[in-house]
């Protein structure tokens, strides 16, 4: 498993010992199992071809994924107690067949914790605490919700969304297309209003996103560094192992 530089952070506990949801943890894992006024003034063609261009790039790196790994980094924001909780890991996904992948995320802040999804089952597992939870999960959870925008073409990502070109827009150093998402499952946007994605040009895989989880305002940041389209992945890198003397307990969702 990776382990990454303990970054300095700053998060908040919400109750005894807990921390704030995040998309890659049980709360989110919830919301997905359901199924899991944004406009610039461009011309409609412009905007037509925009949305083109990004889902042509998308298309053609779908046809090509079998696995990424990736750096990230999260801001998950509440926003009645006006608070952003932030940290940063890596995720590494792996398709094992077609709307089958397996998918490991390690985070550093708080604590050390691992989220896994695989097939049928979710896991998240905190060292620290030598204890795991496991959850039944819709079987394609990872590539339908959890890894959105990454091998997944036009044609699913239109599936399940309405989605809207917003213009071409730089994050960092890398010019993007932002797109616009609103789930179109009446259950999805629950937990889901809509959530906003930039495609990098010059690799048609997401550079960040950004998911609205209430009409309030919460939302959560996701920056993606050091992409890495089909690097060698092993099971140990995209599986969960848990070691001897750890708690397992199966609540449900």
């Amino acid at each position: 498993m990776c382990n990454p530089k303990r970054p300095a952070t700053h998060h908040t506990r919400v109750g005894p010992g807990h921390l704030k949801p995040g998309y890659f943890e049980p709360g989110y894992l919830k919301y997905a199992l359901g199924i899991l006024p944004v406009l610039i003034l461009l011309p409609v063609g412009a905007r037509g071809a925009g949305l083109d261009e990004a889902f042509a790039a998308m298309d053609k790196t779908a046809q090509q994924f079998k696995a990424v790994s990736t750096d990230i980094r999260r801001d998950v924001y509440t926003a009645v107690i006006d608070d952003h909780e932030k940290d940063m890991g890596t995720m590494k996904a792996r398709r094992e067949k077609s709307h089958d992948t397996a998918m490991l995320v390690e985070l550093m802040n708080p604590v050390q914790k691992y989220i896994a999804v695989d097939g049928a089952q979710a896991s998240v597992y905190t060292p620290k605490t030598k204890s795991a939870q496991q959850y039944d999960v819709k079987r394609g959870l990872v590539e339908e919700f959890l890894l959105l925008g990454f091998g997944a073409p036009s044609s699913e990502v239109k599936e399940h969304y309405d989605v809207t070109f917003i213009g071409a827009e730089k994050v960092g150093s890398e010019m993007t297309w932002h797109l616009l998402l609103v789930p179109k499952s009446a259950e999805v946007l629950k937990n889901l209003k809509k959530a906003e994605l930039w495609i990098g040009q010059a690799s048609g895989l997401p550079v960040q996103e950004k998911l609205y989880t209430s009409a309030s305002g919460d939302y959560e940041l996701i920056n993606y560094s050091n992409v890495k389209l089909n690097p060698p992945l092993s099971d140990k890198d995209v599986k969960l192992s848990l070691p001897k003397g750890v708690t397992v307990e199966h609540p449900k969702l």
